[in-house]
């Protein structure tokens, strides 16, 4: 888990759209969409009305539950839950923890419990909002968690600061580690990876050991940082030199895993001989290879799974491809829309970095093919 604070530009692309006499190539932009979820009544027809005002002149949508697919099949640009129902429903709680890695989730609660909100905290959440707040309060925790930011609720940030952890050293203030105490290098890939949001099974998987045994690096984790929440032991490791160099390191080595972080975008597939995309096309989205062959026409370039592609039309400023990519085999290609990419580029540092690595090296394979053409 992370919590930042970016400038809000990022989220009102939502709400422009192309305005009259813009050119073909300038950004089209889509309206906001938000999936609001919980039971029918006056709560949630309430806090409709306060989210229509909030993402005009988008959409809000209101459902009984979060189901697997989308209303109008059109993916949710953030979606808002009633968390108290989600205490009585695990079967929601795990729809919820499918659909965080891609999509910011903002619980709603009556109150906000440590225990519960540190389990919505490691389910992906993005953000706990009392339902006594305000509704500017709402407001800036939505624009937070859309800018990739986490949100936690005033309350439990005060009694954090005031109550010292179970067992921890009067001598410290809370979020003090202890001086008496060291972290091993593998419990700092732990913390790292907790620093991004990342619940206990997929910090296993991504370090390849069992979930008990990422239990037992919390705990001592915990422990060595004097907090007792994922939140506090996020924010004290936003401090830690040790754990922006390990961040640093995972991004340089290529250690992050492209197709874990893409697994629930969508996946679309192509037969031998369709053309992807064509030189000069609008471009709205980048493509990874799960399966099959790609070729760029014109030039002796060919990729395979794993690859990443499609990101120079969908980043720089005409918006536009700048090769012709046809399919050598049968493919199945995940897709990231242009906002999916941009809440990417924040939510991950590491995304962000291989990213412009690769912008940077394909563009300097650009020059070099022209300068052999000269």
């Amino acid at each position: 888990m992370k919590i930042r604070y970016f400038k809000l530009w990022t989220t009102k692309r939502f709400r422009s759209r192309r305005t009259a006499g813009e050119p073909p190539g300038a950004r089209l932009e889509v309206a906001m969409y938000i999936l609001l979820t919980g039971p029918a009544g006056l709560f949630r027809e309430g806090v409709e009305r306060l989210l229509r005002e909030f993402a005009h002149p988008g959409e809000v949508v209101a459902s009984a539950c979060l189901v697997e697919g989308w209303p109008g099949e059109r993916k949710p640009d953030c979606i808002v839950m009633d968390g108290d129902c989600l205490r009585h429903a695990s079967d929601e709680l795990d729809a919820a923890r499918r659909h965080t890695r891609m999509t910011p989730v903002v619980v709603l609660l009556e109150k906000a419990e440590p225990r519960q909100v540190d389990e919505f905290m490691a389910a992906g959440v993005s953000g706990c909002v009392e339902k006594s707040a305000s509704s500017s309060l709402l407001f800036g925790a939505l624009r937070l968690a859309l800018a990739g930011g986490i949100y936690l609720p005033r309350s439990l940030l005060a009694a954090s600061l005031n109550e010292p952890p179970a067992g921890a050293d009067a001598g410290h203030a809370p979020g003090t580690p202890d001086p008496h105490l060291h972290l091993t290098p593998r419990q700092i890939e732990v913390l790292a990876l907790l620093a991004q949001g990342r619940s206990n099974k997929m910090i296993a998987r991504e370090l390849g050991c069992a979930e008990a045994t990422i239990k037992t690096h919390l705990t001592t984790i915990f422990k060595a940082l004097n907090v007792r929440t994922r939140g506090q032991a996020s924010a004290v490791a936003q401090r830690l030199e040790r754990v922006h160099e390990k961040q640093i390191t995972r991004a340089l080595d290529g250690s992050l895993s492209i197709g874990t972080l893409l697994a629930n975008m969508e996946s679309q597939f192509y037969r031998s001989g369709d053309v992807l995309f064509r030189k000069g096309d609008p471009g709205a989205e980048m493509f990874y290879v799960l399966r099959g062959q790609l070729r760029l026409a014109g030039v002796d370039v060919r990729l395979g799974a794993g690859a990443l592609l499609g990101e120079i039309g969908l980043f720089s400023p005409e918006r536009r491809r700048t090769a012709t990519v046809v399919c050598e085999s049968d493919c199945e290609l995940r897709v990231v829309r242009a906002a999916d990419a941009i809440r990417l580029y924040y939510q991950e540092p590491e995304f962000a970095l291989q990213l412009i690595r690769l912008l940077a090296s394909r563009l300097n394979a650009d020059n070099v093919r022209r300068a052999q053409n000269v």
